[in-house]
């Protein structure tokens, strides 16, 4: 998803007075970000998953209401939102990948004008090259539970669910991510080095050798 930075802002507060999950937007309760927790590795798991999908948007502290609607989460707190601090939660998101793998994301502190509290809205951007593969188990500090497991490539699936790669159709969508992701950076190498070849200036062909007379030259062998 791309918008320009001028709508980036009115965007964003959008999808606090407008909420509703679709594959690129997750709306999650109000939770402090406290590293190891369940609550903390199941959002992790989900930007995995959403970054594996292309990217989207996660906003913080909204619940379902009994007919599948959102609505602002009652316990949220702006102390819950300042919880989001970019670098602690960038550095857990990282140790759970596979080495030399990062996740860029941007973690937004926006005002929602119904309720005046600020909530965190992580844009999550997709992966360049390559998908992004747990590192190892990671299991909840509060509840014992496994939430990340060694190995799995997590995936943001149509049905706003994040679950590991496993049926035909996880598969099919990832490869045709990477196929158009290598077929965008072929085109841009394509079209970089055209635009090499006509900034260049081009050399005039030299004319061929000639005598005092004007006449070419032309070697005899005379024996």
């Amino acid at each position: 998803m791309t918008y320009e930075p001028a709508d980036a802002v009115a965007f964003r507060v959008r999808l606090l007075t407008n909420p509703g999950e679709r594959q690129d937007v997750d709306y999650k309760a109000s939770i402090a970000f406290s590293n190891d927790d369940s609550l903390s590795l199941n959002l992790v798991r989900h930007i995995q998953g959403m970054a594996n999908a292309g990217g989207g948007w996660l906003v913080i502290g909204f619940i379902e209401t009994d007919d599948n609607g959102l609505i602002p989460d009652p316990t949220h707190t702006n102390a819950i939102c300042s919880s989001y601090d970019p670098t602690p939660v960038s550095q857990i998101v990282d140790s759970t990948l596979a080495r030399s793998q990062r996740i860029r994301f941007n973690i937004y502190l926006e005002v929602n004008p119904t309720t005046g509290l600020q909530h965190p809205i992580i844009r999550v951007f997709g992966f360049e090259r390559l998908p992004y593969i747990c590192r190892s188990d990671r299991s909840a500090s509060d509840n014992g539970q496994l939430v990340l497991r060694q190995g799995v490539v997590y995936f943001r699936r149509p049905g706003a669910e994040t679950a590991p790669i496993s049926t035909p159709q996880d598969w099919e969508d990832l490869i045709n991510l990477c196929v158009r992701l290598r077929r965008d950076d072929f085109l841009n190498e394509f079209r970089e080095l055209f635009e090499r070849m006509l900034s260049e200036p081009q050399t005039p062909p030299q004319p061929a050798e000639q005598g005092l007379h004007g006449h070419r030259l032309l070697c005899t062998d005379r024996r």
